[in-house]
């Protein structure tokens, strides 16, 4: 009977203990749904305190701590988002959503490079996500082209007297702890990162980007950027309270309030940074004008278009678009001066009204095709590089390329100058003759800067290289010459030099017997060729010539030709066959190959 009713009390300890669990576990998901209806109501502190209470009752659930870090990201407590998304990444490592949270507080905390990481992560076990995607996209260009941008941002040479204009930052330049760091990242744009806890660092690039200061931070991100999760894939099926709160019907949704009347529209004011408030029936006002300004221009009705876009900026002086517009009639009119003054303009405008950065772009580029058309390259470069700095599109970037080259291009030919090219190559030879052969350099390249089609200039200064060893500097310039000059001997002669420097001596042999080939005679050549075969085969034995020559791949080239072989033959046969064929330049500097090597002998 004892026994009996130890296993009777057993059982009912066990049947106890998980009925509390499940008691415990619905009571957990009750706090989770009233969480998220507080978190839906934008209650984030309430929100935080039940997902809390949540997590005391079932610490295991991920979902809990990946709500309750949306909550604290959604109250700018990014420190204690980022706390809630580790753990609950470490509870589930697999679920993609836990590094959504993780990514979006890093975010906060302005640590990009984590952030990405975190997003890359989750992407690697949900690449559809959309979530992930959209995070990742947000932070990449940051991580990639922040020291980039913050180069250009802080670099201009107006940079303290912009931050001294505005306003807001205009105190911050009173406090020498401020410039110092201002400073330190003008001087080293890589600093930035570590600078940027100081929210006044961040206020300062704003106005230099021409966003003023009081754009969205990180500690200003909103509520709706941030959703808890919701029961659809976290709830196990053997959780009563969560299907019967999946089973209970819907609450209705709150009927619309009952329209107002209309109230009258105030007359246009400042706003706190000094920008004009534009009523919405001067916008509307604005944008019925751009309509038929644009109607009018695709007619190639430029006198009206400009009419209606000139009204329209009359009306919302805030929009750059319509100076835009106005550009673009300006430069279809061919009037180029006012199409980059009124682009130049429109940019500044978005710049001051927080336009985006490829619209401020765009009248960038606008303003640079319109020098471009007067030719104006400079002015041109100097507009797509404002236009690259706002946005780095493809179009742009292949616009500035172009312009770079064309505009060396022109600055070469503009230096072109024969007469001063013969003055600088006479100076060289002088030098040359007195063995000063970097000073014979330096003007031989000034000359061919003068005048880049000299092949004798380009022979002289081959002669320079091979005297200061750089061989194949010099072989480069004795090419270039043959170029310019096929039939040039000193060229093949002095190439021939460099490629016996360079040990190439098969190379140099077909340099030298070039150079026969127009001067049978020439002494240089004969000397040339000589040297070679002693350096070739110095200190070898008839039969060590023989061995290293067979490696050579043009002799065993001479020895694979039936017609060489046919001529050896009738060579050992018949002399008088022999001078003939030794009349034939191709056939001497073969044979001539085969004697140096050893392998045929002239005894």
């Amino acid at each position: 009977r004892v026994a009996s009713s130890r296993r009777e009390t057993s059982v009912l300890v066990g049947e106890g203990a998980r009925a509390f669990a499940q008691h415990k576990m619905a009571s957990a998901d009750e706090l989770k749904d009233q969480g998220n209806k507080a978190f839906a109501g934008g209650k984030f502190k309430e929100a935080v305190d039940l997902f809390t209470e949540a997590i005391s009752l079932d610490s295991g659930n991920h979902v809990l701590f990946s709500n309750r870090s949306a909550a604290y990201a959604s109250m700018k407590n990014y420190s204690a988002a980022l706390t809630d998304a580790e753990k609950c990444v470490s509870i589930k490592p697999e679920w993609a959503k836990g590094y959504s949270r993780l990514g979006a507080a890093l975010h906060g905390l302005n640590k990009m490079r984590e952030a990405k990481d975190a997003y890359e992560k989750g992407l690697a076990l949900e690449p559809e996500n959309k979530a992930l995607k959209d995070g990742l996209e947000s932070v990449k260009s940051k991580v990639e082209d922040g020291v980039n941008s913050m180069a250009s941002i802080f670099a201009a040479p107006d940079t303290i007297e912009r931050l001294m204009k505005d306003k807001t930052t205009a105190a911050y330049m009173a406090d020498p702890s401020f410039v110092a760091k201002i400073n330190t990242i003008r001087a080293n744009p890589g600093a930035a990162q570590g600078l940027m806890s100081d929210q006044r660092i961040l206020q300062a690039m704003l106005v230099l980007m021409g966003m003023g200061a009081k754009v969205m931070t990180p500690d200003q991100f909103n509520a709706k950027d941030f959703k808890v999760d919701d029961d659809e894939e976290e709830i196990e099926a053997d959780r009563p309270a969560a299907a019967a709160a999946a089973a209970a019907p819907k609450p209705e949704a709150p009927k619309p309030a009952p329209a107002k009347a209309p109230e009258p529209e105030p007359e246009p004011m400042e706003t706190d940074d000094g920008r004009p408030k534009i009523s919405k029936e001067a916008k509307a006002k604005a944008a019925a004008e751009k309509e038929a300004g644009t109607a009018a221009y695709k007619k190639r009705e430029f006198e009206d278009a400009l009419k209606h876009y000139t009204a329209a900026a009359e009306l919302d002086p805030t929009d750059m678009v319509f100076h835009l517009n106005i550009s673009a009639v300006y430069y279809e009119q061919k009037e180029y001066d006012k199409c980059i003054e009124v682009s130049v303009r429109a940019a500044q405008l978005g710049q001051d009204n927080q336009a985006s950065f490829e619209t401020i772009a765009k009248a960038y580029a606008r303003a640079s095709k319109a020098a471009l058309a007067k030719d104006e390259l400079d002015d041109s470069l100097k507009h797509i590089k404002k236009a690259l700095t706002n946005h780095r599109l493809a179009e742009y970037v292949a616009t500035e390329r172009a312009l770079e080259k064309e505009i060396a291009e022109r600055k070469r030919k503009a230096y072109l100058d024969p007469e001063k090219a013969v003055e600088h190559k006479n100076k060289g030879n002088d030098l040359f003759k007195a063995g000063d052969f970097p000073a014979a350099l330096a003007e031989y390249t000034e000359s061919l800067k003068r005048n880049p089609d000299d092949a004798k200039v380009y022979g002289n200064r081959a002669a320079c290289y091979i005297k200061l060893a750089a061989f194949p500097l010099a072989i480069q310039d004795c090419e270039t010459a043959l170029k310019l000059e096929p039939g040039f001997i000193k060229a093949y002669i002095r190439k021939g030099n460099g490629l016996v420097g360079m040990k190439k001596f098969s190379e140099a042999q077909s340099a030298y017997n070039k150079a026969l080939e127009i001067d049978a005679n020439n002494s240089e050549a004969h000397e040339g060729l000589a040297k070679c075969r002693d350096l070739m085969y110095k200190g070898m034995s008839t039969e060590e010539r023989r061995e290293a020559a067979m490696k050579d791949p043009e002799v065993q080239h001479i020895l694979s030709d039936p017609v060489m072989n046919t001529i050896l033959q009738q060579m050992t046969q018949d002399p008088k066959a022999a001078r003939d064929h030794l009349k034939n330049p191709e056939i001497m500097r073969k044979l001539q190959k085969l004697i140096d090597a050893g392998i045929v002998s002239t005894a």
